[in-house]
């Protein structure tokens, strides 16, 4: 019965688009990015995000440890990006390979491309079922106005027309 009901929201769930945005932190020498499709805005006054993540994920003990961290939201065409950063479980390295990262307004890195990022600060961690939702104060903001954004719909990559 439990399978069912599972298996029906994820369906539900397919029918709501998102935009993509991966979640990256630095540790000393070492970066780390996971995909987060799970993001909002939580609040203007004071300016801050959330989003969820996996109790598993590699990523919480990195928040933990770096009370910080950016979210780069994803522009059409970086797909890619994406796919690279939803590897579940990979371990944190000097580089994320062939995807390009330039420092930003924080200590975190920002992702070429990407339509627009945030640095935040760890506001608060709260564990619920098999993710945490991770809530964070923007401390820096910059945006690329004329990007189109990356989306995902019905278990794929979409883009958005204008009439």
């Amino acid at each position: 019965m439990r399978m069912a009901i599972e298996a029906d929201f994820k369906q539900a769930l397919a029918c709501w688009a998102s935009g993509v945005s991966v979640v990256t932190v630095r540790s000393g020498d070492l970066m780390y990015g996971v995909t987060v499709s799970s993001f909002s805005s939580l609040s203007l006054s004071p300016p801050m995000i959330l989003f969820c993540l996996n109790a598993a994920s590699n990523m919480l003990p990195l928040l933990d440890e770096t009370h910080s961290f950016a979210v780069n939201i994803l522009a059409d065409g970086q797909g890619n990006v994406s796919g690279f950063f939803a590897t579940p479980n990979r371990d944190p390295s000097p580089d994320f390979g062939d995807i390009a990262v330039v420092d930003g307004a924080g200590p975190h890195p920002v992702l070429v491309g990407a339509s627009a990022y945030l640095q935040c600060k760890l506001h608060n961690r709260i564990d619920q079922g098999d993710h945490a939702i991770v809530i964070g104060h923007v401390t820096a903001a910059v945006g690329d106005h004329d990007a189109s954004p990356l989306v995902y719909f019905q278990r794929g990559y979409r883009e958005i027309t204008t009439n």
